[in-house]
């Protein structure tokens, strides 16, 4: 089974997860994957969260994505102590933190510097469940125009619909899986680079198991894809 770039563990307080557990993580996803915390998404200081999640990750097949609001005056030095503590990547959520994903220029560019990938989240949940969380739309272009002010960051357009990812080809721009759940066909109906497509399942918030009978079955190139990700994010580190 492929690498999964979107494994979350926590709490979600708009609805019961059955497999929230970071352990049902672990079973899912004995190959590998890039898991974050739900809680840090509400917490005043995501690291609150993000601090004991990383812990439970080292030494695990699992790798850590830290959450930070770009709008935060301490978010580059979470930033910086969240590198040390082994994190491999940063999770952004612009539409749930209310900032343009512009505003977080300065965080992605010193990502890019600790050697840790940037996933954008269009996303948490379909807009027919978003009467208690009212995310704000998140412009892919608005997401295209920050990856070309940080060439030096990786990013990763996390849960962005087929339509959305029209026309957002960039040198260091991919797109995960999480998103292509809509209709018949999408991996044949998607105009974007096969080679810059990463697998993520967003469980527990979405189910596995689906996203992985939703793949093609020519599906072996995502682990290319997976190493590359990871080579130009910190190869050269």
């Amino acid at each position: 089974m492929p690498f999964d770039f979107g494994l979350f563990a926590g709490r979600w307080p708009f609805r019961r997860l059955r497999k929230g557990e970071l352990s049902h993580r672990f079973a899912e996803a004995p190959e590998g994957g890039l898991a974050a915390s739900l809680d840090a998404i509400f917490y005043n200081d995501p690291w609150e969260a993000d601090a004991p999640l990383l812990a439970a990750l080292e030494g695990t097949a699992l790798l850590g994505a830290v959450t930070l609001d770009a709008g935060l005056p301490w978010a580059e030095g979470r930033l910086r102590e969240a590198a040390r503590a082994g994190a491999r990547a940063l999770r952004l959520y612009p539409g749930i933190h209310g900032y343009a994903p512009e505003d977080a220029a300065p965080l992605c560019r010193l990502a890019g510097e600790l050697g840790l990938g940037v996933a954008v989240t269009a996303r948490m949940e379909d807009a027919r469940l978003e009467y208690l969380l009212r995310q704000k739309p998140v412009e892919p272009r608005a997401v295209k125009a920050l990856a070309e002010k940080c060439p030096g960051t990786q990013f990763l357009l996390s849960n962005f619909y087929l339509s959305e990812l029209c026309g957002l080809e960039g040198d260091n721009l991919w797109a995960d899986t999480a998103g292509l759940c809509h209709g018949l066909f999408p991996f044949e109906n998607l105009s974007f680079p096969r080679e810059r497509l990463l697998f993520a399942s967003f469980s527990p918030l979405q189910c596995r198991e689906s996203a992985l009978l939703n793949l093609p079955e020519d599906a072996a190139f995502l682990a290319e894809n997976t190493s590359a990700f990871w080579e130009a994010c910190y190869g050269k580190s």
